[in-house]
């Protein structure tokens, strides 16, 4: 008997790639087909659709098809500081220096090179974390950034109020700061941004700060953010302060839980990897952040093991000097195996998953984003598998989480809407935007009095045309 399906009308078809779907299955087809129509996607199946038709399609033969990578943590205006806060003591002072001159305008462009790295490597929606208001107006840079851009962002707008740990400038007292959350949450919020807050760790925060940000983001029935147990040194402060580590101290506090996403949980002792299991904590890994930190390996398989969720992450261009989310896989498996001693713990999937569906879960979106199903919206990643680290492919899962700092898409197509074609950027002007970087830059450090000291290189002589 002939199949009687009618032919449906669709908005976009892709087809004829390999359909890495990260369902609940991990399905994979080769070839498969996307329908997508108003944003979302109709069906994800076998061989070229069929039965859809439409006025647009995209011949993904010859590539790999995924859904649109999702990054747990970033600061995308630390575009900005690159290479300015390495190897030397005091970075942090250094950093929080510049930030005295993040205006408007360079937050914004610098936000606009960050979500340019992002996108070319496939990531359609990311974390971002803003915690130096010097301007007030800086976060409203980045979001501007954000909505230009096509992309989707969660957007914790970060704050610290202890005087211990802070520059008197950057403390902020928390009636502004949830003021101003209900701002930007008016100015923002959208089906492409979501506006929550972020104390910045246990330690540079007052404790009624805390669970005053924690009540408004449950309130709006929203997750809240917090850089949790992120360093050695914060783990030394903590016991120094509380008498206990970090998540104790929160655990204490009464705000752990399902909807806290706790960015690195480096500096963790034995008994907190009890405590963010039990209380179902959601851990955004940071892993290139935290070897260049020189900082303890998180644990997370075992906080995993414990009732935990743990998705990747880039962090900024401050303390991770890029954004790519390949190498952050890759490395997020190579440093467990380091710290264990064991040469084959986790696999290529896994790390593919921390960056896809995990990390969905970790934001609290998997009903959205981070696998290519019917209903779901409509992100995903092309990239042609005619790159040299992708070939052979007999085995692509593993090639493009391990052989992987240079996989760039082809196609990155957001709610429907193509934001990358053929490698280019359809809401850039990325000639633009590199012109401005740099000059954005060179303002900064003329501002902060530091042209003259963070140049081309730290201790070689540097010799110059007048």
């Amino acid at each position: 008997m002939k199949n009687m399906r009618k032919m449906t009308n669709v908005d976009l078809v892709v087809k004829g790639g390999v359909v890495i779907t990260m369902d609940e299955q991990r399905n994979i087809y080769d070839p498969g087909f996307i329908a997508i129509n108003k944003g979302k996607i109709v069906e994800v199946g076998m061989g070229n659709g069929p039965f859809f038709q439409s006025s647009r399609e995209i011949d993904a033969k010859g590539s790999v098809v995924l859904p649109g990578l999702v990054n747990s943590h970033d600061h995308l205006d630390q575009s900005i500081y690159r290479g300015c806060s390495d190897e030397r003591p005091g970075s942090r002072n250094r950093l929080l220096t510049m930030a005295k001159s993040l205006t408007y305008d360079r937050a914004k462009v610098a936000a606009s090179l960050s979500l340019m790295e992002l996108v070319r490597f496939g990531v359609t929606t990311t974390q971002e974390n803003h915690w130096t208001h010097y301007h007030a107006d800086s976060t409203d840079g980045i979001c501007d950034a954000i909505a230009n851009s096509g992309m989707r962002g969660i957007v914790s707008r970060g704050m610290s109020d202890a005087e211990l740990y802070n520059p008197p400038d950057f403390i902020e007292t928390i009636e502004d700061v949830l003021a101003d959350l209900d701002r930007l949450e008016k100015k923002y919020e959208s089906e492409y941004i979501t506006i929550t807050g972020e104390p910045t760790t246990v330690v540079r925060c007052k404790p009624d700060t805390i669970v005053a940000i924690r009540n408004w983001a449950r309130e709006r029935g929203k997750m809240w953010h917090i850089h949790l147990a992120q360093t050695s040194d914060e783990l030394s402060d903590a016991m120094k302060q509380f008498g206990m580590g970090s998540v104790q101290w929160a655990d204490h506090l009464g705000v752990l839980g399902p909807e806290t996403l706790a960015i690195h949980c480096s500096g963790l002792l034995d008994e907190e990897v009890d405590i963010l299991g039990d209380k179902k904590v959601r851990i955004g890994h940071c892993p290139v952040t935290q070897m260049r930190g020189g900082n303890r390996v998180p644990p997370i398989w075992e906080l995993e093991n414990k009732g935990a969720i743990v998705g990747i992450g880039t962090d900024g261009s401050g303390t991770n000097n890029g954004q790519n989310p390949w190498e952050a896989m890759k490395m997020a498996i190579y440093m467990q195996r380091v710290q264990s001693g064991d040469r084959n713990l986790g696999n290529a999937e896994l790390a593919l998953e921390m960056m896809t569906i995990k990390a969905a879960r970790v934001l609290g979106i998997e009903n959205k984003v981070g696998s290519l199903e019917d209903g779901k919206l409509a992100d995903l990643a092309i990239f042609s598998m005619d790159q040299l680290q992708l070939l052979p492919g007999a085995m692509l899962v593993n090639n493009l989480v391990y052989s992987s700092t240079n996989n760039l898409a082809e196609t990155v197509i957001v709610g429907g809407q193509i934001i990358l074609d053929k490698g280019r950027s359809t809401k850039f002007d990325e000639m633009e935007i590199k012109l401005k970087i740099v000059e954005a830059q060179r303002e900064l450090l003329q501002a902060s009095e530091m042209a003259d000291t963070l140049r081309i290189s730290r201790t070689w002589p540097i010799n110059s045309l007048p």
